[in-house]
């Protein structure tokens, strides 16, 4: 098992791509904190993964509040006797999106906290962790292949997912000298709870799965194979890498 031994924290994990991570994380060894602001879904993910066999904690906390970050991190590090994995995945794609000539100044703000500040706080905190626990640890933050080309209508999302490549890079430099590897994933569209009500357009999605060399849409569980990866000894000579898990979507 690829994670065995190790303790990981993952955030957004309540549904999608984060429910995917940490209940693969679980299989693949690891005890897993669950962390999300929909509290009871966090639960169901940690209880998830006990009844299979494995091991998980879960919390509710808003990453945008730095205390409420500290304490949940805190009390997963005190629980499992350290941190070795992040993934930092929790994040939005915000009802009220648009383009740059519409966008609100509260969907501006929405977008960037969660997807931008929410991330920093996050690994601000478990790369600290970390480092006190004398950790060798892996932060894979998700990106989105909308940080690499942009699509109408969702300048706010385009924008906040921007940021993530440039702050894995940041990242790496800052924690290298720790041995805290850091990496990110970029998924194309995935068919998450976030993406669901774009599922109802029919002509849409074919129109989508065109421009997929692939000729197809992802599933979480695409994106948590490569997260995995990213955060296990197999990677243990990648860091402030971006790894598009997209279908070939960018290359078009």
């Amino acid at each position: 098992m690829r994670l065995a031994g190790k303790a990981a924290l993952v955030t957004g994990g309540a549904a999608g791509i984060g429910r995917a991570t940490a209940e693969l994380f679980a299989r693949e060894g690891a005890r897993v904190a669950v962390l999300d602001r929909d509290g009871p879904g966090a639960r169901a993910t940690a209880e998830s993964i006990n009844a299979a066999g494995g091991a998980a904690v879960s919390f509710t906390a808003d990453v945008t509040r730095e205390s409420e970050v500290a304490s949940a991190i805190e009390s997963a590090d005190r629980e499992f006797g350290g941190l070795d994995v992040l993934h930092n995945h929790a994040g939005v794609l915000p009802a009220g999106d648009a383009s740059i000539l519409e966008i609100e100044e509260r969907v501006i703000d929405e977008v960037l906290a969660i997807n931008v500040k929410g991330m920093m706080l996050v690994a601000k905190h478990a790369a600290r962790a970390m480092r006190a626990g004398g950790r060798r640890g892996a932060i894979v933050n998700t990106a989105s292949d909308l940080s690499m080309i942009a699509l109408p209508g969702v300048c706010g999302y385009v924008t906040s997912k921007s940021a993530i490549p440039g702050l894995t890079r940041s990242m790496a430099v800052d924690l290298a000298p720790l041995g805290i590897r850091v990496n990110a994933v970029a998924p194309g569209f995935i068919h998450t709870g976030m993406t669901a009500p774009l599922l109802q357009n029919t002509e849409l999605m074919e129109a989508m799965r065109e421009t997929y060399l692939l000729k197809q849409l992802g599933q979480p569980i695409d994106v948590a194979h490569c997260v995995l990866f990213l955060a296990s000894d197999e990677a243990a000579f990648v860091t402030g890498a971006v790894l598009l898990v997209d279908g070939g979507h960018t290359t078009l």
